[in-house]
């Protein structure tokens, strides 16, 4: 079977370096348990352009200083040993590629295929590819995923934690790998 797993937020905990970095072109002083939602233009009241210009300059950083979050890389690993096919599939622009794929591998997670497409919209992807199920921290994008018939377990983050959801729900990766046994 085939799942599909986001990176940031799920797998690499870049939280603390975005907001860091936020704060610092902002002029803020926020700290993670403080962003109530995914959008952070909204959360630090700056434009669309202005966040891009700000990526532009952090976001090669933020990727390779990122650590793991608890227990993904031995939940990932168990479930290839279980015989699931895993597929990283992220909203990264594919400049990223190179330096996803090293970051992935100094942290030994594996996976079939790693899909950066520059886009929050995965619902395409996963039907392509016939996704099983999604692990996926973003709500606006488990909503989506879940309306295009994608079984979605959504990853509980500062961002999602106000915003309702019916469906799975986990709080760590012990909890998405006991979820996931129990489901299949």
């Amino acid at each position: 079977m085939k799942i599909g797993i986001d990176l940031d937020g799920t797998i690499a905990d870049n939280l603390e370096l975005l907001v860091e970095a936020m704060n610092r072109f902002c002029g803020k002083n926020l700290r993670g348990e403080e962003i109530y939602q995914y959008n952070l233009c909204k959360v630090y009241n700056i434009s669309e352009a202005e966040f891009v210009k700000l990526m532009n300059e952090e976001e090669q950083k933020i990727i390779s200083k990122s650590p793991l979050i608890p227990y993904a890389r031995e939940s990932i690993q168990d479930l290839v040993k279980q015989g699931w096919e895993v597929h990283i599939i992220t909203a990264r622009n594919p400049r990223y590629q190179k330096i996803t794929e090293s970051w992935l591998q100094d942290h030994n997670i594996p996976y079939k295929q790693l899909h950066l497409l520059n886009s929050h919209d995965k619902l395409a992807v996963c039907q392509q590819l016939r996704v099983k199920l999604m692990i996926e921290d973003n709500i606006h994008n488990a909503y989506q995923l879940h309306e295009g018939g994608v079984q979605v377990i959504l990853f509980e983050a500062h961002h999602n934690r106000y915003w309702p959801w019916q469906g799975l729900r986990c709080t760590s990766w012990q909890d998405v790998y006991q979820t996931i046994n129990k489901m299949f």
